[in-house]
């Protein structure tokens, strides 16, 4: 038989500071510490089962033809998205099958966000880095992880890449194009200050 999460947990290892418990009675402390114990329990359901369904899509995907996998995305026949089915499989495919990552952790990430900690090049350490973060209590957007396991390197190689002769042909172009840009806007100055000069001399005539 199952013991109840309070019987399991000491209520006295929960973490609750003074800012929290401040003007409470015991019994309303020990309530909340109760419920904090019911909650994580919950969201470790909530990890437990977004694992389940990604082992389970990706032995249906594994056993079927592609087309026929294509066909069960569209059908309606579970009840998530396409693009949530199909990221799920992918980080189940490319990581999340063969991890043993407490599955509370998965319960604050989106299948998005875990099937961009799968993509090529990502590993188990820069993983390690969202899980950090998760536990810190960082709000892990998808952006916020794409950064994590991605950071902005294509930018920076790019840049870096380039020897320094085009480096300097480069600022040379941007200089020039700024020199057009101002001559041409001296011109059309010039052009509305003969407008307006002739606009004044037609006026007091009429």
């Amino acid at each position: 038989m199952d013991l109840s999460p309070t019987e399991v947990v000491d209520l006295e290892s929960i973490p609750l500071n003074n800012e929290v418990i401040r003007g409470l009675v015991p019994a309303q402390i020990e309530f909340v510490k109760e419920s904090v114990v019911e909650i994580n329990e919950e969201l470790g359901y909530v990890g437990q089962s977004l694992r389940a369904v990604a082992a389970n899509l990706a032995d249906i995907k594994s056993n079927i033809k592609p087309g026929n996998w294509r066909a069960f995305l569209k059908s309606g026949a579970i009840n998530c998205s396409e693009r949530f089915a199909v990221d799920l499989v992918s980080a189940y495919t490319n990581w999340l099958g063969g991890s043993d990552i407490d599955d509370n952790l998965l319960a604050s990430l989106t299948p998005r966000s875990l099937a961009l900690m799968g993509s090529k090049g990502v590993t188990d350490k820069e993983r390690q880095k969202v899980f950090q973060a998760v536990e810190n209590g960082e709000r892990m957007t998808e952006a916020a992880v794409r950064v994590l396991v991605k950071g902005s390197k294509k930018k920076k190689n790019a840049y870096s890449k380039k020897t320094e002769s085009e480096k300097v042909k480069s600022l040379k172009d941007k200089i020039e194009t700024y020199r057009k840009i101002i001559n041409n806007l001296q011109d059309e100055n010039k052009k509305l200050s003969i407008l307006l000069s002739n606009r004044e001399k037609i006026e007091p005539l009429v």
